[in-house]
């Protein structure tokens, strides 16, 4: 016996409401547009809503078909649809009887079934002519359907489903601008794919597969994203992507690539994103990026390099993030770097490095925004921070130990200035560590500072008046919530901190509910060490 529910969001210009009349109807009216939502138990009640209204298009409909709709036919007669939902139906087969007479159909979900195949040859020419979009995705296809006919598809969904053979590419002629194919069994591109797929692909998404050779991929010349994340690529030829001059992202992250050769990046003069990451990279040389011109992000993370000489980025004048976190770099060398001015974000997190030339780096990096150098061994923090907003310098391995007089100015500090400075568990500051020279810093700007708890405790309150002297506002977080017999948490040690707009966030009790009759006292002005000269 058939089980159907029914889910409609039906969008349609009506005179007589009655409609909303209907049982398991309601109707609304958005920007001019009347909606109508139903929930209905039967075909015969689909059949009583369009009779009886004169329902010709319908923009969203889900539908709950079950497992065995062999005697369901012409469902969606005379119907226009912009949007049906049939996914996670246990549907193991789609009889295409049930699309007879359809007027049209642009998008059609299949995903999170059971279907090990679909003949779409089959389906009312209507269907054919007028679909655009087809997600057949976690099912149990081990081939590509066949599109036939689809002569408007542009966007197919295929991921998460048995398929090993390509072979229908190779006479495909629907219009397809995306194509999804991640996670299923592929072990290689060695097709010929079709000249309508060459004209007119522009993403294909090929993550999780199987593949070690890329075979005849550099045919398809109008491919602006390619995704080859999470497959067995080992090498990069001059042959991988020759042709594919009009590529602008090129993800070949969580591969076992160890090698590239020097002029593998050679076609690409449009990329602007690469994605290197999660290899078994030991060396980049600038023979590898010289011919990529308009690259703006870059990740080199979760690889093997050890050393990097930053003057293999010159050139890279619109370059703006850079990723070699996660890697085994003991050193950077700035020596010969050009001016990074566009590079806003730069992760060094989770290395081995043990002392960077912070003056270097932000001499070629003046428009820095973001650094994040946590989980490293570095024993120094930086006196001047140009114009960033944010600085990890978390945990150094407890190998950062001092914050000096006068360190964190910076220029142009309009906005938030976050950083991070926890589990570096001996972490002392000088008597005047918040000290700025007025020439270098504009003060008019907020300050999150993050701390561990111990570090927090071992601070003189009339250091971090200092504070409030170059900022508006300020938050100090840690790592843990501490209990009110805590110094940091002592009332006056708080009642001292809000009356200079320094906020302990969230790890107190809240000040109202246990202070009471506490009195504002400052001694900081007689204590000499403490004043910034």
């Amino acid at each position: 016996m058939n089980s159907f529910v029914f889910f409609l969001f039906i969008f349609v210009h009506f005179e007589c409401k009655d409609i909303c009349m209907l049982r398991g109807c309601s109707c609304e009216n958005d920007s001019g547009y009347d909606y109508v939502t139903c929930f209905l138990d039967s075909i015969d009640d689909l059949n009583r809503v369009e009779a009886g209204q004169k329902v010709d298009f319908i923009d969203t409909f889900t539908l709950k078909l079950g497992t065995n709709v062999t005697r369901a036919e012409k469902i969606f007669s005379g119907l226009s649809i912009n949007i049906l939902f049939m996914d996670g139906s246990s549907l193991q087969s789609v009889s295409p009887r049930i699309f007879d007479s359809i007027h049209s159909i642009k998008n059609i979900y299949l995903s999170n079934n059971f279907l090990s195949a679909i003949d779409l040859n089959l389906f009312d020419n209507n269907f054919k002519y007028s679909i655009e979009s087809i997600v057949l995705k976690n099912n149990s296809l081990d081939k590509v359907p066949s599109l036939s006919g689809l002569n408007n598809l542009i966007y197919l969904d295929l991921g998460s489903n048995l398929i090993e053979d390509l072979s229908e590419m190779e006479a495909c002629q629907s219009p397809l601008d995306t194509i999804d194919l991640s996670n299923n069994s592929i072990a290689h591109l060695n097709y010929n794919f079709s000249p309508q797929l060459k004209a007119s692909l522009s993403n294909l998404v090929l993550n999780s597969n199987s593949i070690a050779e890329l075979g005849n991929l550099a045919s398809l010349g109008q491919l602006a994203s390619l995704q080859l994340s999470g497959n067995r690529l080992a090498a990069l030829t001059a042959f991988s992507f020759r042709g594919l001059s009009k590529l602008t992202q090129l993800d070949l992250s969580h591969n076992l690539i160890a090698t590239i050769s020097n002029d593998t990046f050679d076609s690409l003069a449009q990329l602007s994103m690469l994605d290197l990451s999660h290899n078994r990279i030991e060396l980049v040389h600038s023979v590898h990026l010289k011919k990529l011109p308009n690259l703006q992000k870059l990740f080199l993370q979760s690889n093997r390099i050890k050393h990097v000489d930053f003057s293999l980025f010159n050139g890279l004048n619109l370059l703006y993030v850079l990723d070699l976190s996660e890697n085994q770099i003991e050193n950077i060398d700035f020596q010969n770097a050009s001016n990074f001015d566009n590079l806003q974000l730069l992760r060094l997190s989770e290395n081995k490095l043990e002392a960077i030339d912070y003056a270097r780096l932000f001499g070629v990096m003046k428009n820095l925004k973001m650094l994040y150098l946590e989980s490293n061994y570095l024993n120094e923090v930086p006196k001047y921070l140009a114009s960033l907003i944010k600085l990890d310098l978390s945990n150094q391995h407890d190998r950062l130990t001092h914050v000096p007089d006068g360190a964190f100015a910076r220029y142009d500090t309009s906005v938030l200035l976050r950083i991070n400075l926890s589990k570096n568990y001996s972490l002392k500051f000088s008597n005047r560590s918040f000290c700025v020279n007025k020439k270098q810093t504009d003060s008019n700007f907020f300050m999150d500072l993050v701390l561990s708890s111990d570090t927090l405790a071992s601070i003189d309150k009339c250091v971090l008046k200092q504070l409030s002297i170059n900022h508006r506002r300020v938050r100090i977080f840690t790592e843990s919530v501490l209990d009110e017999n805590e110094s940091v948490c002592n009332c006056e040690y708080r009642l001292f901190l809000a009356h200079y707009s320094i906020l302990i966030k969230d790890i107190c009790p809240r000040f109202k509910t246990y202070c009471k009759n506490v009195k504002f006292k400052d001694d900081c002005d007689s204590r000499s060490e403490f004043v910034c000269l």
